[in-house]
């Protein structure tokens, strides 16, 4: 069951993606000052209109959709193990940001290093 929400979650987000940011021009031109690829800009000093904006926000969609997938996925089913509704509550927030924070650290790293070997290249 777990997995059928993982993949209707990873769906839903990367089609909202697919359809309100890369396929509109302005949104995706929007891209370029948003919190993900100022970051990586900042970070792995990339310049993005040597970049392909259009597969960069792809990755980043992907990415996020993967994330957030398996993070609410993992809380699901933490959530049925656990029948005290205050201790559910808590799980949410504490196995949540443990799962969120790394799990966005490690991949937005490797997208950095994957876009600035890309853009040396």
């Amino acid at each position: 069951m777990e997995i059928i929400l993982w993949l209707v979650i990873m769906i839903v987000i990367y089609l909202g993606y697919e359809i309100f940011v890369i396929r509109k021009d302005k949104a995706l031109e929007n891209m370029k000052n948003g919190k993900e690829l100022t970051l990586l800009r900042k970070r792995y000093k990339l310049n993005f209109d040597k970049l392909d904006l259009k597969k960069t926000t792809r990755i980043i969609a992907l990415t996020n959709a993967f994330i957030i997938s398996s993070v609410v996925s993992l809380v699901s089913i933490v959530q049925d193990l656990i029948n005290n509704f205050w201790l559910q509550i808590l799980s949410v927030i504490v196995v949540g940001l443990i799962l969120l924070i790394p799990l966005i650290l490690l991949f937005y790293s490797l997208i950095g290093k994957h876009l600035h070997k890309i853009q040396e290249g």
